[in-house]
C-alpha cells in the first residue's frame, strides 16, 4: 500500500490555518491603547500611579523623546480607567497664571477689564493651590469684589465661596479653617467670616469586574495545546513513518546500527556435493 505522502503537507497547512489566527488574537488580547496623549511626564506619572493603585495595568510611552507622554491601558480597561482618573481629578486642569493674564498685547485694557482679569487670575491661582491638597478632585473659587463708590456712606464687603469635590476616602473637614484663612489672606479686603467652603464627596469608584475566564488565558491555552499537538504529530511521523519524510532528512536520521553493521559475506551456492 502506497503511503499517503501528502499527509505532512496537510498537517503543515492545518498548522498555518489555525495557528496564525490564534496567535493574532492572543496578541490583540493584550494590546494596549492610548488613554490620554500629549501629557506632561508629571501628569502621566500621576495617572499611571492612580490606575495601578486601582488594580488596572497601565504604562506610559513617548514618541517625541520625552517632550510629551501618552498613558496606555488595555482596551478592555478603557471605560473603567476613565472613571478612575475622573474620580482622582486627573488629568489636572491647567490654571492660568497672573503673568499669562496680564501679558503685554497690542490693545490697551480699560480699568474695568484689568480689574476683572485680576480677580479671575487670583481665583485661578487659589484653585491651583487647593488642587494640590491630597484627596481634592476639583476646586473652584469665586471671588466677589464690589466696586464701591468712594463717596458712598456704606461699603459692601468682599466675599468668596470655595467649592471642593474630594475623593470619598479623603477627610477634608479638618482643613476648612485653614482653607478659609488662606483665601481670606489672598484677597485684599476679604475677611475670614466672608469666606464659605463647600465640601462635596465624589462618587465611589465601581469595583473592578471579575476577570472573564477565557480571554487571554484561554487563547494562551489553545495555542499551547495546538503547539503540543503539532509537536506530537511531528514526533509520530519522525519515529513511526519516516518514509513520509523527505529523502535528505531520512538519510540524516538513518539508524546508526544500520550504518555501522558490516554486511555479511555471501557464499556462492554449491552446485553439487562431492561424493
Amino acid at each position: 500500500m502506497t503511503p499517503d505522502r501528502s499527509l505532512p503537507h496537510r498537517i503543515a497547512f492545518s498548522a498555518r490555518r489555525w495557528l496564525m489566527p490564534l496567535l493574532v488574537l492572543l496578541v490583540l488580547a493584550g494590546c494596549k491603547t492610548d488613554l490620554y496623549t500629549k501629557q506632561t511626564e508629571s501628569d502621566a506619572n500621576d495617572m499611571v500611579a492612580a490606575l495601578l493603585e486601582s488594580g488596572i495595568e497601565a504604562g506610559k510611552a513617548t514618541s517625541d523623546a520625552g517632550k510629551t507622554w501618552n498613558v496606555q491601558v488595555e482596551k478592555d480597561n478603557v471605560v473603567r480607567s476613565l472613571a478612575v482618573l475622573r474620580s482622582y481629578g486627573l488629568p489636572r486642569e491647567r490654571h492660568v497664571t497672573l503673568g499669562e493674564m496680564f501679558k503685554k498685547e497690542g490693545l490697551i485694557s480699560t480699568p474695568t477689564e484689568e480689574r476683572v482679569r485680576f480677580i479671575y487670575g487670583v481665583a485661578q491661582q487659589l484653585e491651583a493651590t487647593l488642587s494640590q491638597i491630597d484627596g481634592v478632585v476639583t476646586a473652584r473659587v469665586h471671588i466677589v469684589l464690589p466696586n464701591n463708590d468712594p463717596l458712598a456712606a456704606t461699603v459692601k464687603p468682599a466675599s468668596a465661596s470655595v467649592f471642593i469635590k474630594y475623593r470619598e476616602n479623603a477627610n477634608l473637614a479638618g482643613l476648612v479653617a485653614g482653607i478659609k484663612n488662606m483665601v481670606a489672606r489672598s484677597v485684599e479686603g476679604l475677611t475670614y467670616e466672608n469666606v464659605t467652603v463647600t465640601l462635596v464627596p465624589g462618587m465611589p469608584i465601581a469595583p473592578a469586574p471579575a476577570p472573564e475566564p477565557g480571554r487571554t488565558g484561554l487563547w494562551a491555552a489553545l495555542v499551547t495545546a495546538l503547539l503540543l499537538a503539532l509537536g506530537a504529530a511531528g514526533g509520530w511521523i519522525f519515529w513511526k513513518r519516516p518514509q513520509w519524510l523527505p529523502a535528505a532528512l531520512r538519510r540524516k536520521i538513518k539508524p546508526a546500527d544500520a550504518q555501522s553493521t558490516p554486511a555479511l559475506p555471501t557464499t556462492p551456492a554449491t552446485e553439487g556435493i562431492a561424493a
